[in-house]
């Protein structure tokens, strides 16, 4: 390998080394905020979705129409206590005249008067099967005592209403006993209304219903049953709404007077999807000067209270990947096998780093529930605290998650910085002891204990036993009381024998030199003589 050659390899190397040197100081654990939802693949709200929908869709009503046989028109009837008797209805009256069984087969008029041959006549108007039944039943009695009589409803009758307004064209429709209102508005054009439906009797009485109310919120006394002669008229719709997006129910709303863009969503909506943009509502409105739809946003939590028009569109998109992170540090695991994390196993573990990406509004609360499972034995959680642009607030998150804290509900802002300190639960003894180190804390225990964990005092301790103890901070602890974690426990050591080594050493060394002098001056007198 020549040397251009050599340099190109040590440059990829240090390109490579430095990459992976620089990822692994910038690496950490990618949380995304649950409240962005689970499908991150939710397309775009359809296009049609803003069409208008036709009455009955409005209303959830079905668009095929069944017609019910007369056997189980019967069936109702009976089973109905409610059900009022109307023209055309057929009874057959059974009852004994001495040792003779009487038959009767009666029907109702066109004014609901039912006539007893012979006995009389019961006025049946705006009265039920039963209460029929008991009438003609007492009057039998009262004439044939004794007589057993029994009364069976063998047929139903009909009669038809009219229905006028906003609809198709004026319809004469034929219903019967148990016909309500929702059962002849098919007619209806999609701008007529759910919510002011005039119904006018026979009599001259009017009532007005509200649909809307009956069939999707369950108030069934605005659907109520037809009568003979009654006048359906349905109004234009003052305001109608078109809601489309990431709703429970989109669809198309008629909307009260003083009603808002929160009720639409809320009450009529069904309320938003966890991926709706809530902070950017495209209201869409069609402005007929210019002939164009124009585009505002509204935030639905801003707290203004946004009015809505006539044929208003309404749009909640979906929310976008926010690029909003906080960053969570120190004693916390970036791991994604949290779960089975022990304080053993953590006793050797670095510093973790968490990056969060939050949802627009979400506070340091519903931050912490998130991330609660990569929380360790060893986390400081009332030591936690949060950097905001060179400012540090407190946290005590244990409170925050299990209790009450002012900051629960402070709101996270990107760039944050969340602190979370080790909180080792060891005691270290060291100075005068068998065995220096650092043993598990234990409550409620003193500083003998540790010390006998140590194997004791050693030789060298000092006499009498001087023991000191640091708290935490490296502030001074009483000895004799209980010990708290990451607590220092130094045992003093005899400094005498500690202080007389050195001269000791030092006078063998002086006799020795001394000797060896001695010796070699004895040699050289010792020559001299020869």
């Amino acid at each position: 390998m020549n040397t251009t050659a050599k340099k190109y390899v040590m440059v990829l190397f240090v390109l490579v080394f430095s990459t992976f040197l620089f990822a692994a100081e910038g690496s950490g654990l990618v949380i995304r905020s649950p409240l962005f939802g689970s499908d991150l693949r939710t397309p775009a709200f359809d296009e049609n979705s803003l069409v208008l929908q036709s009455y009955a869709e409005q209303l959830g009503l079905s668009l095929e129409q069944v017609e019910e046989k007369p056997e189980n028109r019967i069936l109702s009837a009976i089973s109905n206590g409610a059900y009022p008797v109307t023209p055309g209805d057929k009874f057959r009256l059974v009852y004994l005249d001495g040792l003779q069984t009487v038959t009767v087969e009666l029907q109702a008029d066109e004014k609901s008067s039912v006539t007893v041959p012979g006995l009389g006549t019961v006025n049946c108007c705006g009265l039920s099967f039963i209460d029929v039944k008991d009438e003609i039943l007492s009057m039998v009695r009262t004439y044939h005592s004794y007589s057993n009589p029994q009364l069976i409803l063998t047929g139903t009758g009909s009669f038809s209403v009219s229905v006028i307004g906003e609809v198709g064209g004026t319809r004469i429709v034929p219903v019967w006993g148990l016909s309500r209102l929702s059962s002849v508005v098919g007619s209806a054009t999609p701008y007529a209304s759910t919510r002011n439906i005039l119904i006018t009797h026979s009599d001259g009485t009017s009532s007005t219903y509200d649909l809307y109310l009956a069939l999707r919120k369950g108030v069934l006394d605005q659907d109520p049953l037809l009568r003979s002669g009654d006048v359906i008229t349905i109004p234009r719709a003052e305001k109608i709404v078109v809601l489309a997006g990431n709703v429970y129910a989109p669809g198309t709303y008629q909307l009260k007077e003083g009603e808002t863009l929160k009720d639409l969503v809320s009450s009529y909506g069904g309320g938003v999807l966890n991926n709706a943009d809530v902070q950017k509502i495209r209201v869409q409105r069609y402005n007929k000067s210019s002939g164009a739809w124009q585009v505002t946003y509204a935030d639905l939590f801003s707290g203004k209270p946004m009015a809505l028009q006539h044929m208003d569109q309404v749009v909640i998109d979906t929310l976008k990947s926010s690029v909003s992170t906080v960053t969570i540090e120190g004693a916390v695991s970036a791991n994604e096998a949290y779960d089975s994390l022990s304080s053993t196993a953590l006793m050797g573990t670095s510093s973790g780093r968490v990056f969060y990406q939050f949802y627009p509004g979400e506070t340091v609360k519903q931050m912490l529930e998130t991330i609660a499972p990569r929380l360790m034995t060893v986390s400081d959680l009332d030591g936690t605290y949060l950097m905001r642009k060179e400012k540090r607030i407190p946290l005590k998150a244990q409170q925050i998650l299990y209790g009450d804290d002012p900051n629960a509900m402070l709101g996270l802002e990107s760039g944050d910085i969340f602190i979370i300190p080790f909180n080792q639960r060891f005691i270290s003894v060291s100075g005068g002891v068998v065995r220096s180190g650092v043993f598990a804390y234990v409550p409620d225990k003193g500083s003998n204990y540790y010390i006998s964990l140590a194997g004791g005092l050693s030789d060298d301790a000092s006499v009498p036993t001087s023991i000191k103890v640091y708290g935490p901070k490296g502030e001074r602890l009483d000895s004799t009381g209980e010990i708290p974690p990451e607590s220092t426990i130094q045992v003093a050591k005899n400094t005498f024998i500690k202080d007389i080594a050195p001269t000791v050493a030092v006078i063998g060394l002086v006799t020795s030199i001394l000797g060896i002098v001695a010796t070699v001056i004895g040699v050289i007198l010792e020559s001299q003589k020869l």
